[in-house]
């Protein structure tokens, strides 16, 4: 009885080494994400500000 409650403490301990090892895996994964649609959010946001600028210039220039 009392190694097979020790075999299946261990064997509950390796389960939740491995949930942790994937709940890491996804914390990293959701960081990289998150810092691609940052990137991405960043980019997009210069490119609207160009996009602004090109059309207070030309409008300037009509005027």
């Amino acid at each position: 009885m009392l190694i097979k409650n020790k075999r299946l403490r261990l064997e509950n301990d390796e389960l939740n080494v491995d949930k942790m090892r994937r709940m890491r895996l996804r914390v990293t994964h959701l960081k990289e994400k998150i810092k691609l649609y940052k990137d991405k959010m960043s980019r997009n946001n210069k490119l609207i500000d160009a996009y602004k600028l090109l059309l207070v210039v030309s409008w300037m220039m009509f005027f």
